[in-house]
């Protein structure tokens, strides 16, 4: 997947989900001239979002959120997870990460 594919997917559920994340990842998607395609199902849980794009269904949210929704991070390279930095799967397994400005 390409991070502006990723971008796509996250901005839609984020939007859907009214995420406090989506209006700074609508801008991203906007300056990359990206469309951003509207999602269903969209829900903020806990301290993640989830929804559908496109038929996939796609996480947004932290290391645990998305464990405790099943999907595998073991082949990830251990790291600090900032406060800013959002995990993303798409239909059960991890596609990638969203680094959000702190500014």
């Amino acid at each position: 997947m390409s991070e502006n594919d990723l971008l796509r997917a996250v901005a839609a559920v984020a939007c859907g989900s009214g995420h406090p994340a989506a209006e700074e990842l609508l801008r991203e998607a906007d300056v990359r001239v990206i469309r951003v395609v509207d999602a269903v199902n969209c829900e903020c849980i806990g301290v993640g979002a989830v929804g559908v794009v496109a038929g996939s269904r796609v996480l947004l949210g932290s290391p645990e959120f998305l464990l405790e929704h099943g999907v595998e991070l073991s082949p990830i390279v251990p790291m600090a997870v900032s406060d800013g930095m959002f995990l993303v799967a798409i239909d059960g397994r991890f596609a990638g990460m969203v680094l959000m400005d702190d500014a």
